[in-house]
């Protein structure tokens, strides 16, 4: 019986060096550095998906784009198909031919300026997608670093474990260093 009495008391002694080293300080210290890190993670998942959302309407208007590039592409070959066409066709008056090639080459031409506009914008939106998902890429690794600093720092105040805390606050940082770098990209 003494040996389980020196076992209870070893176990105690234990538990009360624990206490004292996980003293009430050390609990307001946990709690403030999980809300500082809840905070960054809040405004790293607003921007991730400000910039997701961002993503998707260039995408869109890059695909608008395209498919507007397309029909304008699919009307000049029309027209240049109809000039074919006269240019091999001796039945039309010449006067009448020569009136109509010239209208149909102007429109062509029209459609090849409108093409290189509307690709230039449609380019511009894939830039601007492509650099929203980068941004969207940044965010969403700083948030992720900031959720597994929390759930360490919360682990450590569960389990009282200090070396938890410290790690939580080391992974935290680097979450935090990866969302103020993704900040100053935004600028």
């Amino acid at each position: 019986m003494s040996e389980e009495k020196k076992e209870v008391t070893e176990t105690t002694e234990t538990e009360e060096k624990k206490e004292k080293e996980f003293s009430k300080r050390t609990t307001q210290l946990i709690a403030l550095s999980a809300l500082v890190l809840a905070i960054c993670a809040t405004f790293s998942s607003l921007k991730a998906g400000a910039f997701s959302s961002k993503a998707i309407l260039a995408q869109n208007a890059a695909s608008n784009g395209w498919a507007y590039y397309q029909s304008k592409s699919l009307k000049e070959n029309t027209y240049k198909v109809q000039i074919d066409h006269m240019k091999i066709n001796g039945a039309l008056d010449p006067t009448e031919k020569e009136k109509l090639m010239k209208k149909y080459q102007e429109t062509v031409d029209r459609y090849k300026a409108e093409e290189k506009e509307i690709m230039k914008d449609a380019r511009a939106a894939e830039e601007t997608r492509d650099k929203a998902l980068e941004l969207n890429k940044g965010f969403a690794g700083a948030l992720t670093f900031l959720q597994i600093a929390i759930l360490m720092v919360s682990l450590a105040g569960l389990v009282k474990q200090i070396w938890f805390w410290y790690a939580g606050l080391v992974v935290g940082v680097v979450g935090i260093f990866q969302f103020a770098a993704m900040m100053m990209q935004t600028f």
